[in-house]
């Protein structure tokens, strides 16, 4: 039997598959339960990349893939395809990234710095350190913004093929689309992990024991929790009117970003949540598995930046929004949430006629380009024709009035009607809906279309370590907010997934001897 294997690189999370190739079918699949790179988001990979040298990220990501590999036990493999990100999959190949970091092509040129191609195409493993007998198939960039997971979702959704439509993949780097007669309009939100599960106090990636869902029943709330094969199962029985649990089926291990979208929808609709509050204290889910006030604003800030991204593309584009017809919903949160709460808290425009949820596009285009990588030119002929604008949403002034306004709503007790009126004052047209809810269309009920035989979750166990003179106070293990700092052997050791990155060095900062270094850790070696 040949195999390959099929890889999506994912902000919050990097997802894999055996193939057997003769069979086109998928034997396993293995679940990374967090990005190995330092950070919450794409933008402190790209900033841990600039800072300690993309080569560091670069190993740090490729041995993380190599982790997944081995867990995949894979014995006759013969080619590896991946999809991601352009920042992920530039720092995955090991080929330049910083002309992902700056705006406009004299800022390059001043710094010297020219974009590589990133058109389709097949390395040999050995020049991204996998193997000598494996080739690695890369699908191309629209461009080099717009990235092949982007692709990916245009792709795999029918978007290309329809009009007056949008496609987002909900994620903590959440990539969206807009189609106009031919013209296609692009942006990329930096919603943040909660999206995810990530940056929530009981989160956890959409993963077996994760709380994906919250339904309303005669008796209360009830949560829905993933099983093995990612199918959604009873769970606790919450009270929203009080703060009662009554624990009973599945067992929740953590709430996933889906479920902290219902858990926003039902506590607005039941009133224990006024925003900016959570009343009545925080939320029990199941035993010891609470959503809190900083949790709400961690989901608030996530939802306000996707539909900011959503105003600021139909704006760009000069679209009416009443016009929206069918909204493509990609990636994990988009295909566990329930489309209806997501529509109703604003991360579908309130116009969209029809939701369909489809799935990880960007896992699915891995596997057709390892079972096929012939299909590499294929792509490469859509990316020539295809005719897109990309919006910076980081440079654009019409997403951050709107961002400033969703920030007022969701943080700071804003009314919805002054957030109306402070966008119609600036031009900003507001999508309404035409009905009392869209049409919904489920086309897989996992985001991850077939797992095969069996799915596991691993860590990335990817490690930075560093000496030096101190007194071993450990204070630096203290203040650590991710509890990512361990000291073993005479050395600091920071898990290097759960690290929040250059933002953060909290570790520095409470130094009271000023040595400890983030900036010459280095990769810890394991024999």
């Amino acid at each position: 039997m040949s195999q390959g294997i099929s890889i999506d690189i994912g902000t919050s999370g990097i997802r894999g598959q055996l193939l057997d190739l003769q069979r086109k079918k998928v034997v396993r699949t293995c679940i990374m339960s967090h990005n190995p790179l330092p950070g919450a988001n794409v933008m402190d990979h790209l900033d841990f990349a600039m800072e300690r040298g993309p080569a560091l990220a670069h190993e740090i990501l490729v041995g993380a893939v190599r982790r997944l590999i081995e867990a995949l036990r894979a014995d006759r493999l013969e080619r590896i395809a991946v999809c991601g990100n352009p920042i992920q999959l530039s720092l995955f190949e090991g080929i330049e990234v910083r002309d992902l970091a700056f705006a406009g092509e004299n800022k390059l040129r001043s710094q010297g710095i020219t974009s590589p191609d990133r058109s389709g195409h097949i390395v040999s493993g050995d020049a991204i350190g996998l193997g000598k007998c494996v080739d690695v198939i890369i699908p191309p960039a629209i461009r080099h913004e717009i990235g092949a997971d982007a692709l990916a979702m245009m792709y795999k959704s029918g978007f290309l093929d329809s009009d007056m439509c949008m496609v987002t993949d909900y994620g903590t780097n959440a990539e969206m689309a807009l189609k106009v007669g031919d013209e296609v309009f692009t942006g990329s939100a930096a919603a943040g992990p909660a999206i995810e599960g990530q940056s929530i106090t009981a989160g956890m990636l959409a993963s077996p024991g994760a709380i994906s869902d919250l339904v309303q029943t005669p008796e209360g709330w009830r949560t829905m929790v993933l099983d093995e094969r990612l199918e959604p199962q009873e769970g606790a029985l919450i009270s929203l009117r009080g703060n009662t649990m009554k624990s009973r089926g599945r067992r929740a291990e953590g709430i996933t970003g889906t479920g902290v979208i219902a858990l926003v929808y039902a506590g607005l609709v039941s009133e224990r949540i006024a925003l900016p509050h959570i009343t009545g204290g925080d939320i029990m889910l199941d035993r010891g598995i609470r959503f809190n006030g900083a949790d709400l604003m961690e989901a608030g800030k996530a939802i306000g930046a996707i539909r900011a991204g959503h105003l600021t593309l139909m704006d760009r584009a000069g679209m009416d929004p009443s016009m929206l017809g069918t909204m493509y919903m990609a990636g994990a949160s988009g295909t566990y949430v329930d489309a209806a709460k997501a529509w109703s808290v604003g991360m579908v425009p309130a116009s969209a006629r029809r939701i369909v949820q489809i799935g990880n596009t960007s896992l699915e285009l891995a596997k057709d380009l390892a079972i096929d990588p012939g299909l590499i030119d294929h792509l490469n002929d859509i990316r020539e024709r295809l005719l897109a604008h990309h919006v910076m949403f980081a440079s654009s002034p019409v997403f951050s009035n709107i961002y400033v306004q969703e920030l007022a709503y969701w943080t700071e007790g804003m009314s919805w009607e002054r957030y109306l009126r402070n966008l119609d004052l600036a031009d900003i047209r507001v999508p309404t809906a035409r009905c009392p809810a869209p049409e919904i269309e489920r086309q897989r009920r996992t985001d991850i279309w077939d797992i095969g035989g069996s799915l596991t979750t691993i860590e990335p166990s990817i490690h930075l370590s560093g000496s030096w003179d101190c007194d071993r106070c450990r204070q630096c293990i203290r203040a650590c907010p991710e509890g990512a700092i361990s000291f073993r052997d005479d050395k600091f050791i920071i898990d290097a997934g759960r690290c929040l990155g250059t933002a953060c060095r909290r570790c520095e900062g409470a130094c009271p001897r000023q040595v400890f270094s983030y900036a010459s850790m280095g990769l810890e070696r394991t024999s």
